[in-house]
């Protein structure tokens, strides 16, 4: 039997979106195939401190207190001495106690369940690149530009798929409201950050006096909003994208999400439904399901069949276009009445990974193996983009080379 490769699954991290990752970390650690790998959680707390244990593993252990901590250790990853005695990718212990400063503990495959800034932002995956890590999902780039609503949807603009119009706005900028009226037409308007995920913050205002108060909250998250028109008769659909193991594009399965509201929210994603003590099924009993929980049709009826293959284009042309790896999911408004649509944003690392929208894609493929084919694709992509830096190779050489 083949020597399992070990994962190091990140979970939590620095960002608003912390609770849903470690959701979503669990539910990867559930799927992973035991006969293949030996995958562990790296709990990332909100201090940006890294812990490693078996107490991780259970949901009930979260967030980790101090009698929890005192059975983990805490550890870090260090760039350009990131190799351990054995030549793997190692975490070394930081602690002294019981476990010892310096223990090491070596992996093969990272997989970042870390949704928002810090983790889904291109900051992890410049720091994995740099010591040459294979890293489940897009790189640098790629995900620095899913992050950016406002980049985003210039990309999709230079592919001529239609977006809406939308006016940035920076921290400590003022926006009146008759300035947004005048750009982006009557109330109601569309509030929400520009790099947070999880429709954290995302908020309907009707009124000058609801636009600042929406504006300030978002503030408290982020240091961007962005300010949009209000989509009358709001539907949206959802597809996810990557590249199988032949090397072609797909797309999965197309989700209508349903909303309790006006459009559709953190409660709607991840408290509804019993999101947080629904019983995960195969994935296990202590699990919370995450996005698995939120109310969805899946193959919506009341997206036509030429509108559903063009949504799917769009979908995997931009994935062709920012390069990007994993099963990011593509997000889409709709107008329900005039049949239009719009190009939304790109969630790179979506909660619970999208494996629900897999799972009912044709042909269908299950989480597990969903996840072998993100690992394998990113050990193949650490493989091809591996390199030896001499700078006389390309005529850049100045010092003469001393042994």
């Amino acid at each position: 039997m083949a020597e399992r490769l070990k994962i190091a699954v990140l979970l939590g991290g620095m960002s608003a979106e912390h609770d849903v990752s470690v959701l979503t970390g669990l539910q990867v650690l559930e799927a992973l195939d035991p006969q293949k790998y030996e995958g562990f959680p790296v709990y990332i707390g909100l201090d940006g401190q890294w812990w490693v244990g078996e107490a991780l593993r259970q949901r009930k252990n979260y967030l980790p207190d101090l009698a929890v901590k005192r059975g983990l250790m805490r550890v870090q990853f260090g760039v350009g001495n990131s190799r351990g005695k054995g030549g793997k990718w190692v975490l070394r212990g930081v602690d002294g106690g019981m476990f010892g400063g310096g223990k090491e503990i070596d992996f093969d495959v990272v997989i970042p369940a870390l949704h928002g800034t810090w983790g889904e932002d291109g900051i992890l995956q410049g720091v994995m690149a740099a010591e040459g890590v294979p890293l489940v999902g897009g790189g640098v780039g790629a995900m620095a530009v899913c992050m950016n609503k406002a980049w985003a949807m210039q990309m999709a603009r230079a592919l001529e798929i239609p977006v809406l119009p939308s006016l940035v706005v920076q921290r400590g900028d003022v926006l009146e409201g008759k300035e947004a009226v005048r750009r982006l037409g009557k109330y109601p308007l569309f509030v929400k950050p520009n790099f947070l995920g999880s429709s954290l913050g995302a908020k309907v205002v009707k009124d000058d006096e609801e636009l600042q108060a929406s504006l300030s909250e978002v503030f408290r998250l982020d240091f961007t909003a962005l300010v949009q028109p209000c989509v009358r008769n709001l539907v949206e659909f959802n597809v996810a994208v990557r590249r199988s193991a032949a090397g072609k594009i797909v797309t999965s399965a197309i989700e209508r999400p349903l909303t309790s509201g006006e459009t559709l929210d953190f409660k709607d994603k991840y408290l509804s439904g019993g999101g947080l003590d629904k019983l995960g099924g195969k994935l296990g009993p202590a699990q919370g399901e995450g996005m698995a929980s939120l109310t969805r049709e899946l193959h919506p009826k009341s997206l036509p069949a030429k509108k559903a293959a063009e949504l799917r284009g769009w979908a995997a042309a931009l994935f062709e276009l920012l390069d990007l790896g994993g099963a990011p999911r593509l997000d889409f408004f709709g107008d329900s009445k005039t049949g239009e649509i719009w190009f939304n944003e790109i969630n790179p690392l979506p909660g619970s990974f999208g494996y629900f929208l897999w799972e009912a894609a044709e042909p269908r493929i299950g989480f597990s193996d969903l996840l072998d084919e993100m690992i394998e694709e990113a050990r193949g992509r650490a493989r091809s983009r591996s390199r030896v830096i001499d700078p006389t190779n390309g005529g850049g050489g100045i010092f003469r080379r001393r042994g």
